[in-house]
């Protein structure tokens, strides 16, 4: 069997009430080069039911897996290590893909562009119907905030590259896993202007901080504005010692 373009690695647990929507938001990609891993971490409503009763639509490209973890980021990386796909894509089980061409146009950029190791696009923000968009650098992410992780591509080798998510951060994984790519210049990356996603932030984790994360960034350590000049000066060689740890 040949590998897919690419694996979408679907964290669950305990989401019978979201779970259906955001399937079918990948049943209806025009796209249908990929694989699904639904990671569970070992449901006790209807989720494993619901996710059981969907993948026959799928032809055989959902898999289920489910068993203890110890949160979202173990399950994402036990996803990591059994994706086949050239490219990986997390989403959240309350999130859903924005239209049914995202991974069409993501595809077609791929082929364009085969030397880009990470790609990302922008999503829409269920709270206000906002859009979070725009470019990064390494300076914005340690100073302004993070990528949304339901906008990025990433190709598979990056994890052979620079490892897998970090699990002392159980909120802020992906920020971690984000700054470390745009540490490494040999890892291109680009911004898309295309929604990936509709993103819940909402509720659970979306609004919840990470204090041992936070511990390790200038944007929650400036006291004034004073500051700023010389943390951007600072800030690529600070995470730099700080990520050695």
């Amino acid at each position: 069997m040949s590998s897919p373009l690419f694996s979408i690695i679907l964290p669950t647990y305990r989401v019978e009430t979201v779970i259906g929507e955001c399937l079918e938001s990948l049943l209806r990609q025009t796209c249908t080069d990929y694989e699904i891993l639904v990671m569970d971490g070992g449901s006790n409503d209807k989720t494993l039911e619901l996710v059981s009763k969907q993948a026959a639509a799928f032809d055989g490209r959902l898999i289920l897996r489910s068993g203890k973890d110890t949160g979202v980021y173990d399950a994402m990386n036990q996803g990591v290590s059994l994706a086949r796909g050239e490219w990986l894509y997390f989403l959240g089980a309350d999130d859903r893909l924005h239209d049914p061409q995202v991974l069409e146009k993501v595809a077609q950029f791929f082929h364009l562009h085969p030397d880009r190791q990470l790609v990302y696009g922008d999503v829409i923000m269920r709270s206000d119907s906002r859009r979070y968009d725009g470019g990064f650098d390494l300076n914005k992410l340690l100073l302004q905030g993070n990528i949304c992780h339901q906008a990025v591509f990433y190709r598979r080798t990056v994890f052979d590259k620079i490892g897998l998510y970090n699990l002392r951060y159980r909120i802020w994984a992906d920020w971690d896993l984000n700054i470390r790519c745009f540490q490494r210049p040999e890892l291109l990356h680009k911004h898309l202007d295309l929604v990936v996603a509709d993103y819940n932030d909402t509720g659970g984790v979306s609004t919840a901080e990470d204090p041992e994360f936070r511990k390790c960034l200038p944007c929650f350590n400036r006291k004034d504005g004073r500051l700023k000049h010389r943390l951007r000066r600072q800030a690529a060689a600070l995470w730099g010692k700080l990520a050695r740890f």
